[in-house]
């Protein structure tokens, strides 16, 4: 990502529409991974970036841990709250096995090289207790790749069977696969074919400028009602602009998966 990013990243974070989105989709599936158990979640955010999500972990009764390679985003972070923050890269994770009841990658895991993703997500799953959760966010759709991709680091975007392999192919039994911002997906999709487009000379930047409030406010309910279907009633969507998965690490010995690579991406 580059580095002016984050700064954007963080006001974002605060009240942007997309953001509001995400975080309500993650809440909500934290929700899920919390029923029958007692006591706090221990949550991995593996990939904070900005840190808006540890604040909402902790705010929730949850002990959240951030890990990012970016050291401008860990300082971002830790201006949220007092939260254990490590230095690392997702693709190699400093972190002793089955420490965490849930590891958050939250648009993360389409910035590395698609031959490391196999083996960071095998990595997430060493890293989790047995049963414990993954919740992925990922861009969809290639043919949707912009000057947005560009100015926050995205190598690949992927279709919702491309991910059911990977979570398959790292030893997960996948509870909830879906595309999600499918309500808004048509409009949104027009304006990143719109910006599809390279400009030579120009700085990439991403689609995170400020909307009026009304607007900013009325799609960040079209999403909470979007992930009442989705996430609440376990209800998959068709198309959309993001992926979004829960995934469990099985509670038995599981299946055979690769080792992960411990080169730092």
């Amino acid at each position: 990502m580059l580095e002016a990013e984050y700064a954007t990243m963080f006001g974002a974070e605060e009240g942007h529409w997309w953001y509001r989105g995400l975080h309500d989709q993650v809440r909500k599936a934290l929700d899920r991974c919390r029923q029958g158990k007692d006591g706090p979640l221990r949550v991995l955010d593996a990939g904070c970036g900005s840190g808006k999500v540890l604040e909402l972990l902790a705010r929730d009764g949850h002990a959240a841990t951030g890990l990012d390679l970016s050291a401008t985003a860990l300082a971002l972070a830790g201006r949220r709250g007092p939260f254990p923050l490590v230095r690392a890269s997702v693709a190699a994770l400093p972190v002793r096995e089955a420490a965490f009841d849930v590891i958050l990658s939250l648009d993360v895991l389409a910035n590395l090289p698609p031959s490391a993703v196999p083996a960071a997500l095998a990595d997430c799953r060493r890293v989790l207790v047995p049963g414990g959760r993954l919740i992925l966010n990922l861009v969809a759709f290639q043919s949707l790749y912009s000057d947005h991709d560009r100015a926050v680091g995205v190598v690949r975007r992927y279709r919702r069977g491309q991910v059911a392999r990977l979570l398959a192919g790292a030893g997960f039994d996948v509870e909830l696969l879906t595309y999600s911002n499918t309500l808004l997906f048509p409009a949104a999709a027009l304006v990143r074919l719109w910006r599809k487009r390279e400009r030579p000379g120009e700085v990439p930047r991403s689609d995170l400028s400020p909307l009026p409030g009304l607007l900013n406010t009325a799609l960040a309910r079209v999403r909470s009602f979007e992930n009442d279907l989705m996430v609440g009633l376990g209800l998959p969507m068709p198309f959309g602009l993001s992926i979004f998965a829960l995934a469990r690490r099985p509670a038995g010995p599981g299946r055979p998966h690769p080792q992960p690579s411990r080169t730092r991406t």
